[in-house]
């Protein structure tokens, strides 16, 4: 992944400017946002894939930034995912009935710190509602499927967004297969909006 991004030829200005822009988090949240609803960067094996220059472009004209800001900023992202994706398949996330509140909680604030692209606030407060709905069920997927299905439910229902996250780029994301989400999914009942809203 890495070395498809090295490979894509963009001119990238070094000038202090635009390097005081990437440091701003709120130009991150507006690019990541926009990736995150309008283009799927998955393949179609459920992988990272790079952006061609067109994506760059269409991203960097619908928020209003020049495109070498834009491309810095996805690829450093695309990079930090594929991090964090090779930190989760190397580290086992035990739980159990005391700290599982915890644990979601700590992978919540890493996958928002990651892409701040969902309301974290009202994402913990359907972290404890979704725990009520599991443990009625007896039943706990994986943790980072968990937080997955928040996200989900949390973007669903939110009235400031217009077009929701695509599934497959969260669900890369979140490093959770097709099979666990929409298991979780159909398992407690999130089958429609109407469904989802339980969980606000």
């Amino acid at each position: 992944m890495t070395h498809i991004l090295k490979q894509q030829k963009f001119v990238l200005s070094s000038s202090s400017t635009e390097n005081n822009f990437i440091n701003q988090n709120k130009f991150k949240t507006l690019i990541l946002n926009f990736l995150f609803r309008n283009i799927t960067f998955t393949t179609p094996k459920e992988r990272i894939r790079a952006l061609n220059r067109l994506e760059i472009t269409q991203i960097s004209n619908a928020v209003n930034l020049p495109i070498s800001i834009t491309h810095q900023i996805i690829s450093k992202f695309l990079v930090d995912l594929l991090r964090f994706k090779q930190f989760l398949n190397k580290t086992i996330i035990a739980h159990n009935r005391k700290n599982r509140s915890k644990k979601i909680r700590i992978y919540l604030h890493k996958i928002y710190r990651l892409a701040p692209i969902f309301d974290f606030k009202r994402a913990r407060q359907n972290i404890d509602i979704l725990h009520l709905k599991l443990d009625r069920l007896f039943f706990w997927p994986q943790i980072m499927t968990q937080v997955a299905i928040v996200i989900f439910a949390t973007d669903l229902n939110d009235k400031k967004v217009k077009k929701n996250i695509i599934q497959s780029n969260l669900r890369i994301l979140c490093d959770c297969s097709a099979y666990a989400f929409h298991r979780t999914r159909n398992k407690i009942g999130f089958v429609e909006v109407k469904e989802v809203k339980k969980l606000r």
